[in-house]
C-alpha cells in the first residue's frame, strides 16, 4: 500500500493544486454517473485465473456463482476548460472489493483553433482498448474483453500526463497522443507467471492479483499477489499513440509503450519490470450495423540482475483478436477470436513460463430499457503452458465459461 500511494502522489498534487486554484471558480458537486453490472457465471475445465491458478477465465470450475461489478464516477467542472474526474471501481472478485480506479484532471482544448490540443494529469488507463468504449471505460458489446485489452485493465494503468494534438489533413483527421508516467513497474508480473487471461477485473489503487506459487528461484523473493499500480524504482515511462481516420467508416492507430522499468529494482516483495510493448488497431464501421474491431500487439517484458548473462525472467509476447460486431435490431451480436502466446527466453529448464493458446466468444447484448441491458456470453479458451505440470496438471487445458448479466449505467 505504501508505494501504491508513492505512484498515486503526482496525481493527488496535481489535482489538489488546481482545484485551490480554481474552487471559486468550481460548480461543484458535479456529476455521478456509473455502470453495474451482475449476473451468474459459471465454468468448467480449469481453476480461476483471479484465484492463483493457471486458468484463463473467471470463473472457478464447475462452480455457479454470482459475478457482481460496478463503476461510480465523479466529474466536476473546476474552470471552464479544466475537469475533475475520479472513479470507485468494484467487484466480487476483486481484493480488496472496491478501490480507486482513476483520478485526473481532463483539458479541455481550444475549440477555435483548427489543431486542438487536450490533456489529462493524473492516474488513468491509456487509449489503448478499443473495447473499452463504452460509458466510464466500460465493455459495450460483451461482459469480458480480449486478452490484450484484460492485461491493459489489469496491467497497463499509469499516474502521469498525457498531452493529445487533434487536427486534420484534408478531410482526414488524425491524432497524436504522448506521455510520460510514473508507477506501473511491476507490470508483466502477470503476464510472465500466470499468463495471459480473459476477465474484467481491473487494477484499482492499494488492489492486488493472485500470483499462483512461483518458481524456486524467485520463492522468498517475489510477493503472493502482485500491485501493478506501484512505483518500485523512481524512473519515468512513457508511451505514445497515433491515429488517422481515413474515412467516417474507417480508423486506426499505433501505440507504442515503455514503463522504463529497471529490472534490478526490488522493494517488499515486488519487482521492476521492464515491460515494453506495439500495437497497430483497427476500427470499421464494415456496413450498417456492423462493426469490425482488429487490435494486434506484440512486446517483452523481463526481470532481475543478469545470471550468466541473462535475465532470471526474460520473455517475448504476442496476443491479437479480430472482434465482429452485428446490430440486428432486437439486439446486437458480437463474435471474437483471440490468439495469444509468450515465449521464453531464459533459464526453461528452472522456470519455463512459455504459452500458446486461443479463446472464442460469443455475446448477445439485449436492450430492456434506456441504457439497461441483458448480456448473454459465452468463451471457450484453449491454451499449452508446461508450467502447468509443476503443480500436477496437464500442459494443456480446454476450459469454458458461461455467463449471464444485466448491465444498467445511470
Amino acid at each position: 500500500m505504501i508505494h501504491a500511494a508513492r505512484a498515486m502522489a503526482p496525481a493527488c498534487l496535481i489535482v489538489v493544486s488546481f482545484s485551490s486554484a480554481a474552487a471559486a471558480q468550481s460548480p461543484l458537486p458535479g456529476d455521478i454517473s456509473g455502470v453495474v453490472v451482475v449476473g451468474p457465471v459459471v465454468g468448467a475445465g480449469g481453476p480461476s485465473a483471479l484465484d492463483e491458478g493457471l486458468g484463463k477465465l473467471r470463473a472457478s470450475e464447475d462452480r455457479l456463482s454470482i459475478a457482481a461489478d460496478a463503476t461510480v464516477v465523479w466529474a466536476g467542472d473546476l474552470s471552464e476548460r479544466i475537469r475533475a474526474v475520479a472513479s470507485i471501481d468494484m467487484g466480487s472478485d476483486t481484493q480488496p472489493v472496491a478501490g480507486l480506479g482513476e483520478l485526473y484532471l481532463k483539458f479541455r482544448p481550444d475549440l477555435v483553433s483548427a489543431w486542438k490540443v487536450s490533456g489529462r494529469a493524473g492516474l488513468f488507463f491509456p487509449p489503448a482498448s478499443l473495447e473499452h468504449d463504452g460509458a466510464d471505460w466500460s465493455l459495450s458489446r460483451t461482459l469480458t474483453p480480449s486478452a490484450v485489452n484484460t492485461w491493459i485493465a489489469e496491467e497497463v494503468k499509469t499516474t502521469g500526463v498525457e498531452v493529445t494534438l487533434r487536427g486534420a489533413i484534408g478531410d482526414q483527421p488524425i491524432n497524436f497522443t504522448a506521455a510520460a508516467f510514473a508507477g506501473n513497474d511491476t507490470s508483466g508480473a502477470l503476464l510472465v507467471f500466470r499468463g495471459w487471461a480473459l476477465h474484467n477485473v481491473r487494477a484499482t489503487v492499494g488492489g492486488t492479483f493472485a500470483l499462483p506459487d512461483v518458481p524456486a528461484m524467485f520463492a522468498g523473493t517475489q510477493a503472493d499477489r502482485t500491485r501493478p499500480i506501484d512505483e518500485v524504482d523512481g524512473r519515468i515511462g512513457g508511451y505514445g499513440q497515433f491515429e488517422w481516420a481515413p474515412s467516417d467508416a474507417l480508423s486506426v492507430n499505433l501505440f507504442a509503450y515503455d514503463n522504463n522499468g529497471d529490472e534490478t529494482s526490488l522493494e517488499d516483495g515486488h519487482y521492476a519490470w521492464r515491460t515494453r510493448f506495439a500495437q497497430a488497431a483497427l476500427h470499421w464501421d464494415a456496413y450498417d450495423g456492423a462493426e469490425v474491431l482488429v487490435q494486434v500487439m506484440t512486446g517483452e517484458t523481463r526481470m532481475g540482475g543478469r545470471i550468466s548473462g541473462q535475465s532470471p525472467a526474460n520473455v517475448g509476447f504476442v496476443a491479437a483478436y479480430g472482434l465482429l460486431s452485428q446490430d440486428l435490431g432486437t439486439g446486437t451480436v458480437t463474435a471474437r477470436l483471440d490468439y495469444f502466446t509468450v515465449s521464453d527466453r531464459s533459464f526453461k529448464d528452472l522456470d519455463n513460463n512459455a504459452e500458446n493458446g486461443w479463446s472464442a466468444s460469443l455475446a448477445w447484448v439485449q436492450p430492456v430499457r434506456d441504457r439497461t441491458h441483458l448480456v448473454f456470453e459465452g468463451i471457450v479458451a484453449s491454451s499449452e503452458r508446461p508450467d502447468r505440470m509443476r503443480f500436477g496438471l496437464d500442459r494443456d487445458q480446454t476450459s469454458a465459461q458461461a455467463r449471464v448479466a444485466l448491465s444498467t449505467g445511470f
